[in-house]
């Protein structure tokens, strides 16, 4: 997806810790596409003094993603200042400059202090975010291609809750149905003797949450843990 004559942009991600797994599949997307992000979950090591470290990357940055949910937007404390130390630097660059990039999370309310930047919406637009940093890395944003409809899934028979190989996955999904509760994943299967059949029913899970997500009036508390669910079965599938 990378634009023509795209420099290695260096992206401070701004983020509350609630949203740790959302900021980790961002930063993952990023890398991918060419971006070079900044991520203090990554980047930061044992005894470095973190405020330092957090100053000196966001001087250095290219472009900040403040990164915005329901739960940031009412947080107090050190992501409030994060957020307006990057306005701070917003202002020593010249009018129209793509540079700090608000990113919504899941349908929250954005502060007042940067309504007048246009926002987007993540991970639904994030082509849309490319195009704005490779503008910002000095390149051309790439023809963004349409989305592919998604088929719905089939419905399943429920899986036998008394035998059969279990796995446990953090994050609050139930997949026997779809139930959506607590802090764990039950997922039960007869049929999985190898670690390829493991994969492959993670995948068929992965398909499960997204179906999940497209439900209407899905609450911003169930959408997070669904993200959370979905990042622990990618780092699954790719370890």
């Amino acid at each position: 997806m990378a634009g023509t004559e795209q420099k290695t942009l260096l992206i401070f991600i701004s983020h509350a810790s609630e949203d740790n797994a959302a900021a980790k599949r961002l930063v993952k997307r990023l890398k991918e596409d060419g971006f070079d992000p900044w991520l203090d979950l990554d980047r930061l090591l044992p005894g470095q003094d973190w405020n330092f470290e957090i100053e000196k990357a966001l001087h250095a940055s290219g472009a900040i993603l403040l990164c915005f949910s329901s739960v940031s937007v009412a947080k107090e404390g050190y992501i409030q200042r994060e957020y307006k130390r990057a306005m701070k630097y917003l202002e020593e660059k010249p009018e129209g400059t793509i540079f700090v990039i608000p990113v919504r999370l899941d349908e929250c309310e954005l502060p007042f202090f940067i309504r007048e930047i246009q926002y987007v919406d993540y991970p639904d637009d994030y082509e849309k975010l490319v195009a704005a940093l490779q503008i910002r890395a000095g390149g051309t944003p790439a023809q963004a291609q349409p989305k592919a409809k998604k088929e719905p899934a089939p419905k399943k028979p429920a899986a036998p809750k008394t035998s059969g190989n279990i796995f446990n996955i953090q994050g609050g999904i139930h997949v026997g149905r779809d139930f959506v509760s607590g802090d764990q994943v039950n997922y039960i299967n007869n049929n999985i003797s190898t670690p390829a059949d493991f994969v492959a029913e993670l995948q068929k899970l992965r398909v499960e949450i997204e179906s999940l997500k497209t439900q209407p009036n899905l609450e911003p508390a169930v959408a997070r843990r669904l993200n959370t669910v979905e990042g622990d079965i990618e780092d699954a599938i790719a370890e």
